[in-house]
């Protein structure tokens, strides 16, 4: 039994959902049959098919924002055009996805006076609660999870679920004003924007089993300009974060040592560089130094790396360590372009002292986009509503302050939380 959401964008498993995947460095867009008979997998008693699907190079976003209102509108607009082309059909809603600068997890706890189970109602005030202390604080609530605690109740069934002491909220949000700027990107392309799906948990479930979000994982998604990061405690998550820092930065750096041009600094790093040094770590590289001419030593190029990756790792770490989350007895996947560079794992597991693993989404619909399209096959699978059971599928809008309705949501908010 699932939670009934009256907020579930679309209204039968027939229609067609297109998914969008912002980025820095590219623009992905999936088109999606919800319901196609004869496929073998199965989501949430969906069984969907991606029939188009296109990738563009992205302009107009940096460090998960719009800088560039009209450039991001282009290359939205030509990604969309390329997968209805392949598709042969015309997209209008479109869900959203991608590591956006702001977006953050808080943590409520939320207590009900009687010792009785859970209804639907409850859930509602719950998720409208969130919604309105989002609001008051200029932020858009994407997604509201609800985690029992542990031993209270049953928590695959909500209806039989009874918490005489409380149940934990996770309210993941992101900036109201990202948001807005979004939808207008993709109204002036004339599309609807049917909701918001946060990078960091979309990349978690295309690469991680069910059994490990419940046992404990850390996810991580390297990216061009950002690092989005999700850790799942009990099936939930319950840290979101995106670090402005990503591959791009490398590249850049690479190229103002080396005094290398753009496109040479990022072959250079995808070609040659490591994060540790091999054997052959004495070698001169087949690229000279722009200025002196002389050959780059590979030793140098992979200590430039190293630092980087190293510092940006312990930045995650530092993180969860200073919100009160331990690593220990916890997996951690990597995934995104950046942690396919030679050596991450190993990088990875000496920084956070626990097992890492390299991480690629499976096929799904028909589609396998390898590492860097994680984000994308996971907002397809969010779509077809395959999460933990105990995550409510859309946040509700905020209703009016002026309205009664408003008035007991934040007396309950007052009272409870």
């Amino acid at each position: 039994m699932r939670i009934s959401s009256k907020l579930w964008p679309f209204g039968t498993r027939e229609e067609i959902v297109t998914i969008l995947d912002i980025g820095a460095h590219k623009i992905a867009c999936a088109i999606l049959i919800m319901n196609v008979k004869n496929t073998h997998a199965s989501y949430g008693g969906a069984q969907p098919k991606i029939v188009g699907s296109a990738i563009v190079r992205a302009s107009g976003i940096a460090n998960g924002k719009i800088s560039n209102l009209v450039a991001a509108e282009t290359c939205i607009r030509r990604a969309v055009a390329k997968a209805e082309s392949e598709a042969g059909v015309t997209a209008e809603d479109v869900v959203v996805t991608g590591s956006f600068a702001g977006l953050s997890a808080e943590i409520f706890e939320a207590r009900i006076d009687s010792n009785r189970a859970i209804s639907g109602r409850d859930f509602d005030i719950v998720a409208s609660a969130a919604a309105e202390h989002c609001g008051s604080m200029q932020r858009k609530l994407l997604h509201v999870f609800v985690n029992p605690p542990e031993g209270e109740g049953h928590a695959g069934d909500p209806a039989k679920q009874r918490l005489p002491s409380g149940m934990e909220i996770t309210a993941i949000s992101m900036p109201l004003r990202l948001s807005r700027q979004i939808s207008a990107c993709l109204k002036r392309s004339l599309l609807n924007s049917k909701g918001f799906v946060a990078g960091p948990i979309a990349s978690a479930l295309a690469t991680t089993a069910p059994e490990e979000r419940r046992r404990g994982v850390l996810a991580v998604d390297f990216g061009a300009q950002s690092t989005g990061c999700g850790l799942f405690l009990g099936g939930v998550p319950v840290f979101v974060e995106v670090l402005p820092w990503g591959g791009q930065a490398i590249t850049e750096e690479i190229g103002q040592t080396f005094a290398l041009r753009k496109f040479e600094a990022e072959r250079l790093k995808i070609k040659q560089s490591s994060v540790f040094d091999g054997l052959q770590a004495d070698i001169d590289l087949p690229f000279a130094h722009g200025q002196t001419g002389e050959p780059i030593s590979k030793f140098a190029l992979n200590h430039l790396v190293r630092s980087k990756q190293s510092y940006l790792l312990k930045s995650l770490y530092e993180r969860l360590s200073n919100a009160g989350y331990s690593l220990k007895n916890l997996d951690v996947v990597l995934t995104g372009g950046g942690s396919l560079l030679p050596g991450m794992q190993d990088l990875a597991c000496y920084i956070f002292g626990t097992d890492v693993r390299l991480a690629a989404p499976a096929s799904f619909g028909g589609m396998n986009g390898g590492g860097t399209m994680s984000a994308l096959l996971g907002a397809s699978i969010y779509v077809c509503r395959h999460q933990p059971r105990q995550e409510m599928d859309r946040s509700p809008e905020p209703a009016s302050l002026g309205s009664g309705y408003a008035s007991r949501i934040s007396q309950w908010l007052r009272a409870s939380f």
